[in-house]
């Protein structure tokens, strides 16, 4: 049997501006016994579990495994130059592993972020591409055909120079498209916002996690001169611009890491003598 959490409580039915909406995970598709394809587990650091019908598959890169059945088998591939420059550009591993149930019974295996979080299902067979942060990718689903997630890196696709440097985007954006479910790792709280063409919202950069190709990216400064000097926003703010969906999280892995920074530790003794003697 797989394993099992409680049911987690849905999000009270609270109105919320139009055309946003507070992200819960989708319903996922469901095998002809009413076993879903894939299940969220938890709620703040979550795993995702897949039971794996004979024949199935998952891919994922280096590191994502939490668990799985008996006799499921794991294949390691570059799956090219071209692929695997893709994906290393884009954040993900040198090596990119498929796990497949190849057994006579239906079986299992389950995937955790590099860091407590969120996870973000996404039905590529209804989106088209998607741009994402960097490392954002967690796994995806294979289906029967052979039909799998392209994960590549592309250029930040600011529409000016001045856009491309200081939009709060990396350079490199991992990139998405094709194949079934993919799964991309988040962090805090997940909103989504669908864009009417020509409609923008103005975002701090940390707080995007993946958004549509057919949206475009440009800047705007956040006020005057004292605005940008003290008011803790920096000099602008990422102005995007619809047609297309977003997604944004409210504690991106970049501002989280900045609450943390890295001690240095000096190893060199003290002349003052408080390290002792004989």
């Amino acid at each position: 049997p797989l394993l099992t959490s409680p049911a987690v409580v849905p999000f009270p039915d609270k109105p919320m501006l139009p055309g946003f909406e507070l992200w819960q995970p989708p319903q996922a598709d469901v095998y002809e016994d009413g076993m879903p394809i894939w299940e969220i587990i938890g709620t703040d650091a979550q795993a995702v579990q897949f039971p794996l019908k004979p024949g199935r598959k998952v891919t994922c890169f280096s590191g994502a495994m939490a668990y799985m059945s008996d006799g499921m088998n794991m294949d390691v591939k570059l799956a090219g130059f071209k692929k695997t420059f893709g994906r290393l550009a884009g954040g993900g591993s040198l090596f990119q592993l498929t796990y497949t149930n190849d057994g006579t019974q239906a079986g299992y295996v389950a995937m955790t972020p590099d860091y407590p979080g969120m996870i973000v299902p996404i039905n590529m067979s209804r989106s088209g591409r998607i741009n994402c942060l960097r490392d954002s990718f967690l796994c995806s689903t294979i289906n029967l055909s052979g039909l799998e997630t392209d994960i590549s890196a592309g250029f930040n696709p600011a529409s000016s120079v001045g856009s491309f440097l200081c939009s709060g985007i990396d350079f490199i954006v991992q990139t998405l498209q094709n194949g079934e479910w993919a799964f991309l790792m988040a962090m805090g709280t997940v909103v989504t916002k669908t864009l009417e063409p020509g409609e923008s919202i103005l975002c701090d950069g940390d707080a995007i996690l993946a958004f549509d190709a057919s949206i475009t990216i440009e800047i705007r400064t956040v006020g005057n001169v004292a605005a940008m000097c003290c008011g803790g926003e920096g000099l602008f703010h990422t102005h995007l611009t619809g047609p297309g969906k977003i997604w944004l999280q409210s504690m991106g892995i970049d501002k989280m890491r900045r609450l943390f920074p890295p001690k240095v530790v000096s190893n060199s003794s003290s002349s003052s003598g408080d390290g002792g003697g004989d």
